[in-house]
């Protein structure tokens, strides 16, 4: 279990006094994005949301005074999940539409640095879009994404027992064990469909052939919402994967909140382009 975080580093704990004096310092936000869905018989519905949260926290401790960090987006893409009760979802134009504005609302106060943390894995691609839109509409804007396990992808592999995983299994319910134990109904763990003769038939024939995309919702894949074994998971394994996952995004945002590795970009500006440290006056002085 991680020690808990202060909220010295969150906006929404922050006067607008400490938040104007922050904003000298302070070039990078992080916003955290997850979904309130099934996460099987033993993790909470919170469970993307709060990995997302602890995650997004960890790394802007570790970033001070780099980066602020926003109230978690705790509804996300969860269509998929609506077979089980208590999943609640938006559609994928809304996602869209409420991070972009949580996204300008930062651009309008200053910032040109925005980074999204999802923990939900069903968000990814209204993000794919949203960065394509962000990039048309706010140009001068450094935006950047990703996702938690696919942070750790060769890690959590060779620590993973199920050939099929991916939602409650081995390493999720680590990850949650390490950063949120609260989340974890221990005494309720079992197994979900961990190899193809365990999900159900036509699950099966979705994943027969590498590259074909066949989306169903999880109730046609798993009985109890669940892949992969959460029996094997381990507080342990969690620490080694969320800690090797903030270690690379805090040495990749280093770099992305100084813009020292940034692009050109291109600016209405008279038919002239403009580096990245010219469009960044004012806002980190």
């Amino acid at each position: 279990m991680i020690e808990s975080r202060s909220d010295r580093n969150r906006i929404s704990q922050m006067t607008w006094k400490e938040v104007e004096k922050r904003q000298i310092v302070s070039p990078l936000v992080i916003v955290p994005v997850g979904s309130c869905e099934q996460h099987g018989p033993a993790l909470t519905l919170e469970t993307d949301s709060v990995r997302a949260e602890k995650l997004a926290l960890m790394v802007a401790e570790r970033l001070e005074p780099l980066a602020l960090v926003t109230p978690v987006v705790s509804v996300g893409v969860s269509e998929h999940h609506m077979g089980f009760p208590g999943t609640l979802t938006l559609n994928p134009e809304t996602f869209i539409n409420v991070v972009f504005e949580l996204v300008e609302s930062l651009v309008r106060h200053g910032w040109r640095r925005i980074f999204v943390l999802t923990g939900h894995g069903g968000n990814e691609a209204a993000l794919g879009v949203l960065s394509t839109r962000i990039m048309r509409e706010i140009p001068d804007l450094g935006f950047a994404w990703s996702g938690i396990s696919p942070l750790v992808a060769e890690i959590s592999a060779q620590h993973a027992v199920s050939t099929v995983r991916g939602h409650c299994c081995e390493n999720e319910t680590s990850q949650t064990m390490y950063l949120s134990p609260e989340s974890v109904r221990v005494d309720q763990i079992e197994e979900g469909a961990s190899s193809n003769d365990k999900l159900t038939k036509i699950a099966a024939f979705a994943r027969s052939v590498r590259g074909v995309h066949y989306p169903l919702t999880y109730d046609r894949v798993t009985s109890n919402g669940a892949l992969g074994d959460a029996r094997i998971a381990s507080e342990g394994l969690g620490r080694v994967l969320v800690e090797a996952a903030a270690d690379r995004l805090v040495g990749f945002l280093k770099l992305f909140a100084t813009s020292e590795l940034a692009p050109v970009v291109a600016a209405v500006n008279q038919g002239k382009r403009i580096n990245e440290d010219e469009s960044m006056k004012g806002i980190t002085q």
